[in-house]
């Protein structure tokens, strides 16, 4: 995760790099704006090009930073234990529902069982007579 960090944050070093180092100072930028017919437009241009200076700059030092490609190594590592621990568990997870399940049926036949002979008792046992009422 520390690898992470230090990606994020190298990247917005290179944010904050492209944008000193953009084509245009800040004041010139205004001054165009000001003039343009479609500033919003103007803007959204200058932005896309101080975007793909930034990723520029952002790719080539990813690329040529040993340390980023350690780092990247190591969380790939990671991830790849953690996926085999993941299916693991859920391979153990679905084993033990399947006993539970076995279980589970072979309680359900038990029980069905026993009410169907207890029901077999009731409907074979001869009915009370019902006593007369004196008054």
């Amino acid at each position: 995760m520390k690898g992470f960090f230090k990606f994020l944050f190298s990247a917005t070093i290179g944010l904050v790099y492209g944008l000193l180092f953009a084509q245009k100072p800040g004041k010139k930028l205004r001054e165009d704006l000001k003039k343009s017919k479609t500033p919003a437009k103007d803007v959204l241009e200058q932005l896309k090009k101080m975007d793909k200076e930034a990723r520029g700059t952002v790719r080539t030092w990813a690329k040529n930073s040993d340390e980023l490609q350690k780092a990247l190594e190591g969380g790939k590592k990671q991830l790849d234990a953690f996926v085999e621990k993941a299916k693991d568990m859920a391979e153990k997870a679905e084993k033990s529902a399947g006993e539970f399940g076995k279980g589970a049926v072979k309680s359900a036949r038990k029980f069905t069982n026993e009410l169907e002979k207890k029901a077999k008792t009731a409907m074979t046992k001869p009915k009370p007579k019902a006593k007369k009422k004196s008054k």
